[in-house]
C-alpha cells in the first residue's frame, strides 16, 4: 500500500492548521487531533494536525508515537520557544528522526530573520534524531511551494519491513454502521485481510473478533496493512468497547500488563526527583496510563523501580513508549525519558 502516517505539529501560531489545509485541498476540523488523508505520487498520506495551544504532553506524545514521519513547523515571528524544545525532546526520546522540518509564514518574513530560524534549528537538533531533516522554507501562497511539499512527502522511505512484523492496530474513535462497530485508526505494523483474526485489547475490553471489513479513503478493501488509516468493520463489539487507546493485536504477540518492574533511560532534561510514589504517565500509541513507582533506584541516567498502573496496557518489542510528568507546569520540561518494561 505503501502509506504514511504524518504527524503535524508546531507551537501557536506556528501556520501548521493552515499548512494542512492547503496539502490536502479542504478546510479541516479544529479542537482535538485531525486526520486528514490524501494520495500523492502512488503514496497515501495520512496528516494527523495537533491543536497548537494544547497544554498536554500526553497528546503531543501519543501523536507521535503513531506517526512515521512529522511536519515540525516553526515560523520566524514565533521562534524557538520552550514548546518548540519540549517538541523536539519528545520526538528525540521516540526516536522519530524522518519528515520535514517547515518553516512557515516566510511571505512574512525577512531573509534575515529566516537565517536566523535555520541556524538556531540546526543548533538546537544537532545530535537528536532529527539532526537530519531538511529545513524548507513555506510559503502557503506558492503552488509551487505546496507541490514540492506534497512531492518530498510522498518520497519520505517507506519502511518495509513494518509489513513483516506482527500486526497491530491503534484505535482512536468507533461508531456503529448497519449492526457491526467500525474502528477507525492506524495500522501500527503487520498486516491483516476481511475475515483475518485479531484480538481486542486490552483487558477489560480483552476479546477475540473476527476483521468483517475495510474501508481505506471511503473505499472497500481487501487488506490493511502499516502506514494505512483505515476502517475495520467488526461484530459482536459495542463503540463503547472500542474508546481512544484500544488496540487490535495479533494474538499471542504482545503483552498485557497492570503491574510489573520498568527501567527508564531519563531525559538529559528532566530535572525532577523520582523517588516512591511518584506517578508518571505512560504513552503507547493512544494508550495513556499512570503509573505509580515505588521500590526506585537511580543510577546515574537510569532508574528502576516497580510499577502500579491505573489501568492495563499492552506493548511489544516494537513499541515506541515515553514517559511524560503531565502535572508539571508547562515551563518545565515534562518529557521524563524512555521506559522498558522488564
Amino acid at each position: 500500500m505503501n502509506s504514511l502516517s504524518v504527524a503535524v505539529i508546531g507551537p501557536y501560531h506556528s501556520g501548521k492548521t493552515t499548512l494542512v489545509n492547503k496539502l490536502q485541498q479542504k478546510l479541516g476540523a479544529e479542537g482535538d487531533v485531525s486526520f486528514f488523508s490524501f494520495k500523492y505520487g502512488g503514496k497515501n498520506i495520512t496528516l494527523m494536525d495537533t491543536p497548537g495551544d494544547t497544554d498536554s504532553p500526553v497528546l503531543m506524545a501519543s501523536v507521535l508515537s503513531v506517526a512515521d514521519a512529522m511536519i515540525f513547523c516553526i515560523s520566524p515571528d514565533v521562534g524557538i520557544t520552550f514548546q518548540v524544545g519540549e517538541i523536539v525532546v519528545l520526538a528525540d526520546t521516540l526516536k522519530l528522526g524522518k519528515g520535514i522540518v517547515c518553516i512557515t509564514k516566510t511571505d512574512m518574513s525577512t531573509t534575515q530573520e529566516i537565517d536566523a530560524l535555520k541556524a538556531k534549528l540546526k543548533a538546537l537538533l544537532k545530535s537528536t534524531s532529527m539532526e537530519s531533516m531538511e529545513l524548507f522554507e513555506m510559503n502557503i501562497y506558492d503552488d509551487q511551494k505546496i507541490a514540492d511539499m506534497r512531492a518530498k512527502l510522498s518520497n519520505l522511505p517507506y519502511e518495509s519491513e513494518m509489513i513483516t512484523r506482527p500486526f497491530k492496530f491503534a484505535v482512536d474513535h468507533a461508531f456503529e454502521s448497519k449492526g457491526m462497530s467500525v474502528a477507525i485508526g492506524t495500522v501500527i505494523s503487520g498486516k491483516i485481510a476481511v475475515h483475518g483474526d485479531a484480538v481486542l485489547t486490552p483487558d477489560p475490553f480483552t476479546k477475540e473478533v473476527n476483521v468483517n471489513g475495510i474501508q481505506i479513503n471511503q473505499e472497500d478493501v481487501q487488506s490493511t496493512e502499516a502506514g494505512d488509516r483505515a476502517g475495520v468493520s467488526i461484530k459482536g463489539v459495542w463503540p463503547w468497547d472500542l474508546p481512544r487507546g484500544t488496540e487490535l493485536r495479533q494474538p499471542k504477540t504482545y503483552k498485557d500488563v497492570k503491574s510489573g518492574k520498568l527501567q527508564i533511560k531519563l531525559s538529559k532534561l528532566y530535572k525532577q526527583d523520582i523517588q516512591d510514589d511518584t506517578k508518571l504517565n505512560l504513552i503507547c500509541n493512544w494508550q495513556n496510563c499512570t503509573l505509580t513507582l515505588n521500590n526506585v533506584k537511580k543510577e546515574n541516567d537510569k532508574i528502576s523501580a516497580d510499577f502500579e498502573s491505573d489501568k492495563n496496557f499492552v506493548f511489544d518489542k516494537y513499541d515506541k513508549m515515553v514517559l511524560v510528568n503531565k502535572d508539571l507546569p508547562i515551563r518545565m520540561l515534562r518529557v521524563v525519558g524512555y521506559p522498558e518494561i522488564l
